[in-house]
């Protein structure tokens, strides 16, 4: 991010070109203030879109579009800043056509809004942004859902507005969620989508107010232009609107997907392959071999799911990761189960601790499924209960049921 917008920097002295290339900006005297809205990009960072505040007065020559969401991949630490949660983020300054025209090029969505700011509250944002953008206060603990570049726009907008923007929307909540903004925004990444599912805990299911719903740029399009300063019957919040760019290849889902049925699809699938090796495997020594195989990559890849998860709720600032249930059906005791099926194929003595292992993996994902009428456990995962019961359930019984063979001793040992 910030080595593409230092590009534009460098043809800071084209602004004024561009801007007299711009079709319906006329020169104005007043000081304007516009909330520019970015569409879904190519890259997981850009599906959650982004947005800035550019304040423009021809008679003054102020052309400042304030960005808050630039950062630095070689950034020192920044790997393990991200992975604890205390990623550095920062507000940098831009001339904004050129910022526009950036976004453009990347072919993003751009959307153009005039905030109906008296010349007072312009004033008031424009000092503000100026006053953040210094050195000794441009940098912030970023936060993806409570304090992201969208928000530090929102709070600036409301700063302005006197604390109107919050007062009218705080108390108005809706059925999304944190994790369900995330989960539709990411629908074209199944990967990334089934991650950001598994990893975010209780807390990212707490139905959103208007206001926490302005974490997404295009959340807080959308709500600007449905606010009245001063009320109902007040002048519109945004006195003008333009498309100024429409994406070729990014359309963003305007609803949640639902998980639930493909999720257990997949579950009934790999479920079927476990069971039908399982049961092939006391008839054939290559077959017992290979479901021990699948059982131990299985477990060993839930074990280390599992032991991220409960990693990042103990040891890290994420606190959306927090009261994961999840850790029900990716537990880490998944991995003494890896070790224990693979020396059971040298050891049967460790057969049987496999088996009694694989049960309580399975018993742990139905008690997951068990607890949903709770209301303390309320966590939306049971597309996730649906993809790992049956896999669990089939695995379990694989290694109970074992394969019989006899010793020289004619003792019946199931391994």
């Amino acid at each position: 991010m910030r080595g593409a917008l230092a590009a534009a920097i460098l043809v800071w002295g084209l602004g004024s070109a561009v801007w007299a290339q711009t079709p319906n900006l006329t020169p104005q005297p007043a000081l304007r203030v516009y909330l520019i809205t970015v569409g879904q990009g190519d890259a997981v960072w850009e599906k959650f879109g982004h947005n800035a505040l550019w304040f423009s007065d021809d008679a003054n020559a102020v052309d400042e579009a304030y960005n808050w969401g630039v950062f630095d991949f070689e950034q020192p630490g920044f790997l393990r800043r991200f992975l604890t949660g205390d990623t550095k983020y920062w507000v940098e300054r831009y001339p904004g056509q050129l910022l526009i025209d950036y976004y453009k090029r990347s072919d993003r969505t751009v959307v153009l809004q005039r905030l109906n700011f008296t010349p007072a509250q312009a004033q008031r944002a424009l000092a503000y942004a100026r006053w953040n953008a210094r050195e000794e206060n441009k940098f912030y603990r970023y936060d993806y859902f409570r304090d992201n570049c969208s928000t530090r726009v929102r709070d600036l907008i409301d700063y302005a507005l006197g604390g109107t923007l919050k007062r009218s929307t705080a108390n108005i909540r809706g059925p999304r969620t944190y994790k369900s903004e995330s989960v539709r925004l990411v629908d074209d990444l199944k990967l990334t989508q089934f991650g950001i599912f598994t990893a975010l805990g209780q807390p990212a299911d707490r139905p959103l107010s208007l206001w926490e719903l302005m974490f997404i740029p295009m959340r807080m399009r959308d709500i600007v232009r449905g606010q009245r300063i001063g009320g109902p019957g007040g002048a519109p919040l945004a006195a003008e609107e333009r498309l100024l760019y429409e994406s070729r290849s990014q359309h963003e889902r305007a609803d949640t997907p639902t998980l639930w049925l493909p999720y257990l699809i997949i579950g009934l699938l790999l479920g079927a392959e476990f069971a039908a090796v399982g049961s092939a495997r006391r008839r054939s020594t290559f077959a017992d071999k290979m479901f021990r195989i699948e059982v131990a990559i299985w477990a060993i890849v839930t074990g280390l799911l599992g032991l991220v998860l409960l990693l990042a709720w103990t040891t890290t600032r994420h606190v959306f990761w927090y009261r994961n249930e999840n850790l029900l059906l990716l537990n880490p005791i998944a991995l003494w189960l890896a070790v224990t099926v693979l020396l059971s194929m040298r050891r049967s003595r460790f057969g049987r601790p496999a088996a009694i292992t694989a049960m309580v993996v399975a018993a742990l994902t139905a008690l997951a499924l068990l607890l949903k009428p709770i209301a303390l456990f309320n966590q939306n995962n049971l597309a996730l209960i649906l993809l790992f019961l049956p896999p669990h359930i089939a695995m379990a019984l694989g290694l109970w049921r074992g394969k019989p063979v006899t010793t020289e001793h004619g003792v019946v040992d199931r391994r």
